[in-house]
């Protein structure tokens, strides 16, 4: 019987993301026993946290569907967010912004760490804290930082106009 190819797809992804530490067996551990894995920030890839009241009022609103829609149309790229925390975390190449981020936004590279949903949580779910909004589709795929950087303005804006409607 052969594995299908979303399975190996997702698979490679794992193990892309399990990389960001010393020992990336570390991270597969983390996923089987509990689901969430503590990633090294920095080196294969960084984080920029939003604030859910940003991307919230970016997408004019709070149902799960069209948050999550908003931002894999307006980044391409895999986003994981933690109900929990109230925040979203873009994952983006380890290269600093060269503009100020404002309140709402902040990087995380070198030096921190990410929980890291299992490649398989897909939905909110309440059993646990993070899943992911928008899916990594391939190893190394992260958003690129000047649509992040466009994501937060237009919600910075929309915020100064009034918030969420």
């Amino acid at each position: 019987m052969s594995i299908a190819p979303e399975a190996v797809r997702r698979e490679a992804v794992a193990a892309w993301l399990a990389g960001s530490l010393n020992r990336p067996r570390d991270a597969q551990q983390e996923w089987a026993a509990c689901g969430i894995a503590l990633l090294a920030l920095g080196r294969r890839f960084s984080a920029l946290r939003l604030a859910e009241e940003l991307v919230c009022a970016t997408a004019r609103g709070t149902d799960t569907t069209t948050v999550n829609n908003l931002l894999r149309d307006a980044l391409h790229g895999p986003v994981i967010h933690d109900p929990r925390g109230r925040r979203f975390y873009v994952l983006v190449p380890s290269s600093p912004p060269v503009q100020s981020l404002g309140p709402y936004a902040t990087y995380l590279g070198l030096g921190n760490y990410l929980g890291v949903p299992h490649i398989e949580w897909r939905r909110p779910d309440e059993r646990h804290g993070g899943y992911w909004a928008v899916p990594m589709e391939t190893p190394g795929a992260l958003c690129d930082p000047d649509r992040v950087l466009g994501l937060i303005e237009a919600g910075s804006a929309a915020l100064d106009e009034g918030g969420v409607s």
